[in-house]
């Protein structure tokens, strides 16, 4: 579902993609209305890069990223398959499998793009 960033989203926007500069996208000249999507699509260069954005987050910061795309907040479906799975195997190792398993079964229905 889209939604207007909080200033928690911007912060967690800014803490992966701190080159950003504007909540624009240059594409579309829409707002962004997640925090996932900017970020593998404007921001990251690889799978390399993007393993280390996610490496700055916080334990923390990370299951409330992961907890805001159970909930159907974030945009996760809209991501590069190899940023997904990235993101599954982190959800794997920093949060447990029930997390990472919900992650991979709502990645595979697609229903969640934002």
């Amino acid at each position: 579902m889209a939604r207007t960033l909080s200033k928690r989203d911007i912060e967690l926007l800014l803490k992966l993609a701190p080159e950003c500069n504007t909540l624009i996208c240059k594409g579309s000249e829409n707002a962004y209305r997640s925090i996932l999507p900017p970020v593998t699509n404007h921001y990251v260069k690889d799978v390399d890069d993007f393993v280390m954005r996610l490496d700055r987050l916080t334990d923390e910061e990370f299951v409330t990223l992961i907890d805001m795309i159970r909930d159907g907040k974030e945009g996760f479906c809209c991501i590069p398959d190899e940023y997904a799975e990235i993101l599954i195997e982190q959800t794997l190792r920093r949060v447990g499998s029930e997390a990472g398993n919900e992650l991979y079964a709502l990645y595979e229905t697609g229903i969640q793009c934002m």
